[in-house]
């Protein structure tokens, strides 16, 4: 058994449809993602749900095996956060109960994460524009200025961190995937900023639970 963060989860597509085939054992469909953890290591997963149920961020144990020279990750499930003998949370409320210091939390943790992600979405962002970034700087540079917009106004000891911050950088996702619809007129980093902050604005009326 192995444990790691979520840095990234992404749909295994084929011709622009999302793989999918029918579990032998339950009868139900599978679709099909691939999975990156925060130590570098990634394989092929898959789960009942077209939207996979764990976002990046989170701490999980998982079972990996290797066939044909591809990892396949099995039994993904959440690190719950150990509760003491009096109700509390260890560790001051933010520990896991493993030993090993590691947080669902951790302002530290998310942030890397969100940069993560950011290069993702700033290698998408060029790819989508057809202007091909000059260096490796460049991908680099437009990512810390998409995660300079996703950790803004947010406090690092909001009890909802971690979930606000992975809503703004998957709505950049978001803007910068609606890149190809000309009629959006989506293009340059203010417009993909200007479009994740109307992404947002449905999700703030959903319960009224978390402030984005």
């Amino acid at each position: 058994m192995s444990q790691g963060v979520i840095r990234s989860v992404t749909p295994q597509m084929n011709g622009g449809i999302q793989q999918s085939w029918q579990n032998k054992f339950t009868g139900k469909p599978n679709y099909g993602f691939y999975i990156v953890f925060d130590d570098g290591t990634s394989g092929n997963c898959g789960s009942e749900k077209n939207v996979y149920p764990l976002q990046p961020g989170t701490e999980v144990t998982y079972e990996i095996s290797s066939s044909n020279g591809s990892n396949h990750i099995t039994k993904v499930k959440r690190v719950e956060p150990f509760v003491g003998y009096n109700g509390s949370a260890g560790n001051n409320g933010f520990g896991n109960g493993n030993g090993n210091g590691k947080t669902y939390n951790d302002p530290g943790t998310v942030k890397r994460i969100a940069f993560s992600m950011c290069q993702a979405i700033a290698r998408l962002h060029f790819t989508n524009a057809g202007v091909p970034p000059r260096t490796i700087e460049d991908v680099n540079t437009l990512a810390g200025i998409y995660h300079q917009w996703v950790t803004s106004n947010v406090q690092d000891n909001d009890p909802h961190f971690r979930d606000i911050i992975s809503r703004k950088y998957y709505a950049l996702q978001l803007a910068v995937e609606c890149i190809p619809f000309s009629g959006l007129g989506i293009a340059r980093k203010e417009q993909v900023i200007e479009s994740a902050e109307t992404f947002l604005k449905p999700l703030k009326e959903i319960g009224h639970a978390v402030t984005v």
